[in-house]
């Protein structure tokens, strides 16, 4: 599946390629799994607290595989068939009590009801299941609708509460995206590289991310170490770009001084009818960066199967990397910008990244931090960036005594 391509002086690999492969291995059903509960949970409630519900519900299409519910995201009898030991099913996830049974509590006359619909990149959308809302107790719904958030007396009309619920529809069916990103690394790459967190800086590059992926115009990815940079250009690619597609990824690093105009023609040929991913464009010479310049010129007017030939991603060794005045100019006529969030941004997140890599590292059984010793983890300005946050786990997890963790064994390792 792995295949480096050499540059013939220095031998040194100038790309990693991700070579087509059998449609089978891509992530064709999500796992309904804590984290994803928990986050669909976190949805509703918040769509209910601003919105004046009693409460709310999604319901959806799950099959048993391996023992576990999983979210179908195919269609085809056969695939079915390979994805599933058990039956198609409906699975609740809702902020009723857990000992209730699914809309127990919830009434025809004020219930309201959107279908969530999912598109496959180059695909129809096809129907996951239902996002349910029950109006609270007592409140017409036809009543004056202000903003859409219900007050004493006060509540939204139908049609302004259905166009907020369908809001709130969008973001599930964003995260049931992310979720498919997550598994699909597992599945054609070989590694757990995605996002991790439900914060607003995440949510709105969910959505830079969803409206990039419908155009054709070259990507310019903005952000320092330890940011997500090869997620951010794997999205890109999954979302606008078929299963089987290929993703090639190679670093300006690593080309040889005079040979970027191979090089690029080489990879061109590896990434036809899918991504090419060129990270640290900052490091090529003038003559260098020509050659690409002239590379994505042809590129672009070349056709494959009715689409552009090569979706082309370039990156930035850091955020605010000089280049020089005719190369910014270029990339600005030519280039979408995207700018990834820093750790710092990503405030709501720390929380689930920090557990997520304590579940990873942790030596015997898993450990927690006092809640002084999150806020010292939420307040300290030494870590920069994800993988700063990752090795200090990794120290913590080397030290950690007990069950929970103290401020002065964190500020240890954060010292």
């Amino acid at each position: 599946m792995i295949a480096l391509f050499q540059a013939a002086m220095s031998h040194k690999p100038v790309a990693r390629a991700i070579h087509k492969f059998n449609q089978s291995t891509s992530a064709k059903w999500v796992p309904v799994n804590k984290s994803f509960i928990t986050l669909s949970k976190i949805i509703l409630r918040a769509a209910v607290d601003r919105l004046g519900l009693a409460h709310a519900a999604i319901t959806l299409r799950c099959v048993t595989h391996q023992g576990y519910h999983h979210l179908l995201l195919v269609n085809d009898t056969q695939d079915l068939q390979l994805a599933a030991a058990g039956k198609v099913e409906e699975f609740f996830i809702s902020t009723q009590e857990a000992n209730n049974s699914p809309f127990e509590d919830f009434t025809a006359e004020t219930t309201f009801s959107l279908p969530l619909d999912f598109k496959q990149p180059q695909g129809l959308p096809q129907r996951l299941g239902y996002l349910v809302a029950q109006a609270a107790p007592g409140v017409a719904t036809s009543g004056v609708a202000t903003s859409g958030v219900a007050t004493s007396g006060t509540e939204a009309k139908p049609a302004q509460l259905t166009k907020e619920l369908a809001l709130v529809a969008d973001e599930i069916i964003r995260t049931i995206g992310r979720y498919q990103t997550r598994y699909r690394a597992i599945h054609i790459y070989g590694d757990q590289s995605y996002w991790i967190g439900n914060s607003k800086a995440l949510r709105q590059l969910d959505q830079r991310i969803d409206q990039l992926a419908k155009g054709t115009q070259p990507v310019l990815i903005r952000a320092n170490k330890g940011s997500g940079k090869v997620i951010a250009a794997r999205s890109l690619h999954c979302l606008s770009r078929a299963d089987t597609a290929p993703f090639i990824e190679s670093d300006c690093n690593e080309w040889e001084e005079g040979a970027a105009a191979s090089i690029l023609q080489s990879l061109h040929t590896y990434a036809n009818g899918g991504t090419l991913f060129v990270r640290n464009i900052d490091t090529l010479s003038n003559s260098s960066f020509q050659a690409l310049r002239n590379f994505w010129l042809k590129a672009a007017n070349a056709r494959f199967d009715g689409t552009y030939s090569v979706r082309l991603i370039m990156s930035l060794s850091s955020e605010d990397a000089p280049l020089a005045s005719s190369q910014s100019q270029w990339l600005a006529q030519h280039a979408l910008e995207l700018r990834l969030p820093a750790l710092r941004e990503r405030y709501g997140d720390l929380r689930d990244l920090a557990q997520f890599y304590i579940r990873e590292f942790a030596l015997t059984a898993e450990f927690d931090l006092t809640e002084e010793a999150w806020q010292l983890l939420e307040s300290t300005d030494s870590l920069v960036d994800v993988e700063q946050l990752k090795a200090a786990i990794q120290k913590l997890s080397l030290i950690a005594n007990g069950a929970l963790v103290s401020a002065e064994e964190l500020r240890s390792v954060l010292d």
